[in-house]
């Protein structure tokens, strides 16, 4: 075995593929019985993601649903609508499709470029020999690799053992989400994702209005994802109901888009399924590699700090680490080549998106502070060219090289002000 990826999910999906197709024996390690699982998400792929999966050379199939845009609310009524950005050189569509679907989607894929997979396998810990990792052992079985891929999510079970703990001062969030079907005339347009960068007044008078954000995400068909999340910089983080919140600010959607709780599946529910996640962000790890142990995705703390979209940056950390580690092995396992081509994922992780996760930082102090939140709704969000900044910004949506003006300044900020 060359390589084993613990976690199924897009990530660990993206670096198996990348690694199977380069010629590796891969093993894939999930703790989910079967596929396709249930999991806490938007269930929206950004321009971003959309262009990852291009690169892994995988065709989105025709029924997921598209939209063009996003429509961002503040604390008026109506929406501010901008077209995802041509000048990104990125796709300029978004895709929503069931989390589960999406994952399932991306094991097949795996395992059609050769990966292996065992399911229900709840990975305890690493297998080290002095401090390098050399495999992971689980429900009484030992697999053994030269390299291993942590995609466990927010668990990060494997980053700790491998000298990889997180750095604490970074910020999280917290994200709630469930399913409602828009039964009115004027239903949302299913062009956009729609976006609350502040949360409107609660519709119960002894409910707190919630520091965070907002979404109602078109899945197709009058279906949608609707969901809140929250910053570990808000002062009521971690003292939150969040159920109790979505459900509260869920009943101020304009009335006659006459949206009504439903399950997954579409069917009218009486009591809505609601499930939360963590979401760690912010490049939540001093380093991604060391000891033979590679972090990708959410188990890397690769949450963008600017919208809590984590499917995008887990998908490309997942492509790099393949790359890594199938260069690794042409370089020889174990010789002075391989591991610096191992080390040479984290230096491409901090080269690639360290500044932009670095200026996340801040942006989420900000947004943490309700004064400063409201003077850039009041100021910024009806300004077309800051919002345009904003929206290239926190979707990662800004051109590698040449473009407009924006682009030009952004990839300033990034690469000089946040080195």
């Amino acid at each position: 075995m060359d390589l084993i990826v613990v976690g199924a999910g897009p990530s660990g999906c993206a670096a198996a593929l990348t690694a199977a197709r380069a010629g590796l024996d891969v093993l894939i390690l999930d703790k989910a019985e079967v596929f396709p699982r249930v999991k806490a998400c938007g269930d929206a792929l950004t321009p971003r993601a959309v262009a990852a999966l291009g690169m892994l050379g995988l065709d989105i199939p025709a029924h997921w649903h598209r939209s063009t845009g996003i429509a961002v609310y503040g604390d008026h009524d109506g929406p501010y609508v901008f077209d995802w950005p041509a000048s990104s050189g990125l796709p300029t569509i978004s895709c929503t499709v069931p989390r589960s679907e999406f994952d399932n989607f991306m094991l097949e894929a795996a395992t059609a470029a050769g990966a292996h997979v065992r399911l229900g396998v709840a990975v305890h810990g690493p297998v080290t020999d002095g401090k390098r990792v050399v495999g992971v052992s689980g429900d009484g079985e030992i697999w053994l690799a030269p390299a291993v891929i942590d995609a466990t999510g927010a668990a990060a079970r494997l980053a700790v053992p491998a000298g990889m703990p997180r750095l604490k001062q970074r910020p999280m969030g917290v994200a709630a989400r469930g399913y409602m079907r828009a039964m009115g005339d004027e239903a949302p347009d299913e062009r956009w994702l729609h976006s609350w960068m502040a949360m409107p007044e609660p519709s119960s008078p002894e409910a707190a209005r919630l520091v965070g954000y907002g979404w109602v995400f078109p899945m197709g068909g009058g279906l949608y994802n609707v969901g809140i999340g929250q910053l570990s910089t808000s002062a009521s983080f971690g003292r939150t109901d969040y159920k109790a919140a979505l459900i509260d600010w869920a009943g101020t959607l304009p009335p006659a888009w006459g949206m009504t709780w439903v399950d997954a599946d579409g069917t009218r529910a009486d009591k809505p399924e609601i499930l939360s996640a963590a979401l760690p962000m912010d490049l939540n790890r001093k380093v991604v590699y060391r000891n033979g142990t590679l972090l990708v995705g959410d188990a890397a703390g690769l949450v963008s700090p600017y919208d809590g979209e984590g499917v995008s940056w887990g998908l490309e950390s997942g492509i790099w680490a393949g790359e890594a580690v199938a260069a690794a092995k042409s370089a020889g396992f174990g010789a002075s080549e391989g591991e610096a081509a191992l080390q040479g994922y984290h230096w491409r992780v901090k080269a690639e998106i360290g500044g932009y996760y670095r200026s996340g930082a801040l942006f989420t102090k900000l947004m943490g502070n309700p004064t400063i939140l409201a003077a850039c709704l009041k100021f910024g969000l009806p300004r077309k060219w800051v919002m345009r900044l904003v929206n290239k910004l926190m979707a990662g949506l800004i051109a590698p090289q040449g473009g407009p003006l924006d682009d030009r300044l952004l990839r300033f900020l990034l690469r000089v002000v946040f080195p």
